[in-house]
């Protein structure tokens, strides 16, 4: 093991013991103090990216915000600038540095790759479908008429297993200083946890933790 990755484990030791020194007695539940208490993703970001949306009445489904589409637009935006206004360029003015042409249409393939990664990813729906009693990610609904694949059971988890919701708070640095970034986990039956959703608007995030536990029937597990 090198230096770096002794230092990166050292690292992740000093934040697990930070985070599992949270009060989790306050809950009174003895699957608390099993539970970890640490981010089980790191990272976040300083707004809200997900809400909770209830108008079906069977689901209760995390959609994207308008701010985190329009985030990841402005990604794919310079992305398309950066292939379009150098090619445009090129044939306009009977530009000649190759290299420089492949550079500006690398660099902005970078971004537009980002931005539609960024948009794939936080548009992905985070669904708990109380009719059938499961939770899944993503836009493909899981076929229970025909019996859940191998692919599927592995994607899909019961709700019956959820025992309670998790919320716990991550301070983030970056290089315009720090922010919080709010955390909502699902507890299952043997301690361990699903990461739902993760960003930094805090009452947003307890108002939709308070809804999906009143739904769920479990209790509200708030470290924040």
């Amino acid at each position: 093991m090198g230096v770096l990755d002794k230092l990166k484990q050292l690292i992740e030791e000093a934040k697990k013991q930070r985070f599992s020194t949270a009060d989790f007695m306050q809950f009174e539940h003895p699957l608390a103090q099993q539970t970890d208490w640490f981010p089980l993703n790191s990272g976040g970001t300083n707004f809200q990216t997900h809400q909770l949306d209830q108008s079906d009445g069977d689901l209760l489904v995390f959609k994207a915000t308008t701010g985190a589409k329009v985030f990841a637009g402005i990604f794919t935006g310079v992305g398309v600038l950066g292939i379009v206004i150098p090619l445009m360029v090129f044939a306009h003015n009977d530009f000649q540095d190759w290299g420089m042409l492949l550079f500006a249409v690398f660099f902005g393939g970078i971004f537009l790759t980002a931005g539609l990664l960024l948009r794939h990813f936080m548009t992905m729906p985070r669904v708990f479908d109380t009719f059938y009693g499961c939770y899944y990610k993503g836009r493909k609904k899981p076929d229970h008429t025909m019996g859940m694949s191998s692919e599927q059971k592995h994607a899909v988890t019961h709700l019956n297993e959820v025992k309670a919701i998790q919320l716990i708070r991550e301070r983030v640095s970056s290089k315009n200083g720090s922010y919080h970034s709010f955390e909502l986990n699902l507890v299952m039956q043997d301690a361990s946890r699903i990461n739902v959703i993760d960003h930094g608007n805090h009452t947003a995030m307890v108002a939709d933790a308070q809804t999906l536990a009143t739904t769920l029937g479990v209790p509200l597990w708030d470290a924040t």
